[in-house]
């Protein structure tokens, strides 16, 4: 199915377009690994049926694709473009666990608004993510739009030296609103206060405050981002070493930490094994919180799917998953281990569109893509007809039973609502084969 909230697409950006502190955007090529969500307005239909004909390879394996997951191994070419971003080093001010699944690298402005956002929300994330996120703050002050800035970050490293860089970093974005409008005078004497405050020796901060090695530093930091990087916008925020442009908030964030907790417990490193006889009929039964939806399988029309689906069900992969997804004017949909909408099993395969089956009834059972050629484990049920989605998504089995459940299930999308109510469960997918 279509994505329109391309939550995982990492694309290699020097200005993130989330960014409200910026100047010109600037967007080189992107790659993509979107996310897996049936949109009501599909794009136009692939091409059906395709010319490609081969189920299975020399090894007996079904044909797919293995993938790696939300920040797949970077080409030669995307590891030369982002090798203007300094590698992490002892130097740089960090917090959080060095081995964090998930490494946040900010370039900042203290007096940028979108830069106060992203701290309360990146404090959010942290206290509920303690031992999975780390932050590593680099200065980028934009003193064009904002006067009070490179003196902030002087501060902040003034604060440093005394080993309080982190509590001047929370009292300058915590306090944003109270310093940013004063005159270079006010918000000195305001600095002094508060260094005061913080438990400083006020006179060294003080000092080192305007000293030629802090400013310098501040300099080089400002100076390398622009002519070297080309940044011209805060926050710029790059995610375990990709830029991230899309939304920052940490519920976000925590999606993308559920599908990293998903991924370190294994992806499948190969193609499915061919499990199904295509002579022979196949149901599937799904097992819920609210009971039992039948589903009467098509592996003659869709013999990839059909395989991948009862291959996985068989071992299991479905047990415990939620419908992340369900309108009940539209689909429900499941599949994703994380929850989130985002992940998938580790391996992708083509599209099986039949000139026979389409989305004109309800309750027909299609698998979620990204896009052409890119299904997975994420599959959908409709809850009424659907002609739009004909084409774009494969047919593979339909409701023979349990249409009440699929009724019962909790309305909810986590894509749209990170924090929505519980989804409903899948205990387990049985397959009976006859």
């Amino acid at each position: 199915m279509k994505k329109p909230f391309k939550l995982i697409i990492i694309l290699f950006v020097v200005v993130l377009g989330v960014s409200a502190c910026t100047a010109n955007t600037i967007t080189p090529p992107a790659t993509a690994t979107p996310t897996e969500t049936v949109t009501e307005d599909a794009a136009v239909p692939t091409t059906a049926p395709t010319g490609e004909t081969q189920l299975v390879d020399d090894e007996g394996r079904m044909v797919c694709t293995v993938t790696q997951g939300l920040f797949p191994e970077l080409t030669e070419g995307q590891e030369a473009m982002l090798s203007v971003f300094p590698a992490i080093t002892v130097d740089d001010w960090s917090k959080g666990p060095e081995d964090a699944l998930l490494t946040v690298l900010e370039y900042s402005d203290f007096q940028c608004p979108a830069c106060g956002g992203f701290y309360s929300e990146l404090n959010k994330l942290m206290e509920t993510y303690p031992e999975e996120v780390r932050l590593v703050f680099r200065h980028f002050p934009l003193e064009s739009l904002h006067p009070n800035a490179t003196l902030a970050a002087q501060a902040a490293e003034a604060a440093g030296l005394q080993g309080k860089f982190w509590e001047m970093y929370d009292a300058l974005f915590s306090q944003q609103s109270s310093w940013s409008s004063l005159s270079t005078e006010e918000f000195t004497a305001w600095l002094e206060n508060e260094a005061t405050t913080l438990g400083l020796d006020t006179q060294q901060f003080m000092t080192d405050l305007t000293s030629e090695a802090i400013v310098n530093k501040i300099q080089e930091a400002l100076e390398y981002g622009i002519n070297t990087i080309g940044l011209n916008a805060t926050p710029t925020i790059l995610l375990n070493g990709r830029p991230w442009s899309y939304d920052w908030s940490a519920s976000t964030l925590g999606m993308v930490i559920g599908v990293l907790k998903d991924e370190s417990e294994g992806l499948y490193t190969d193609c499915p094994p061919w499990v199904i006889d295509q002579a022979k009929e196949y149901t599937a039964t799904i097992k819920t919180e609210k009971g039992d939806i039948v589903v009467e399988l098509y592996p003659k029309e869709a013999p990839l799917t059909v395989n991948a689906f009862v291959f996985l069900a068989r071992e299991g992969f479905y047990d415990g998953i939620t419908f992340h997804r369900v309108a009940h004017d539209f689909v429900a949909q499941a599949g994703d281990p994380s929850g989130t909408g985002i992940s998938g099993p580790g391996f992708e395969y083509r599209n099986e569109i039949s000139d026979t089956l389409n989305f004109d009834e309800a309750y027909m059972v299609g698998m979620a893509n990204g896009g052409p050629d890119t299904n997975g484990s994420q599959f959908f049920i409709t809850y009424v007809p659907a002609t739009q989605l004909s084409g774009s998504y494969t047919i593979f089995g339909k409701i023979i039973s349990g249409f009440d459940v699929l009724e019962k299930l909790t309305e909810r999308d986590t894509q749209v609502n990170p924090d929505a109510p519980a989804g409903d469960k899948i205990i387990t997918i049985v397959i009976d084969e006859k």
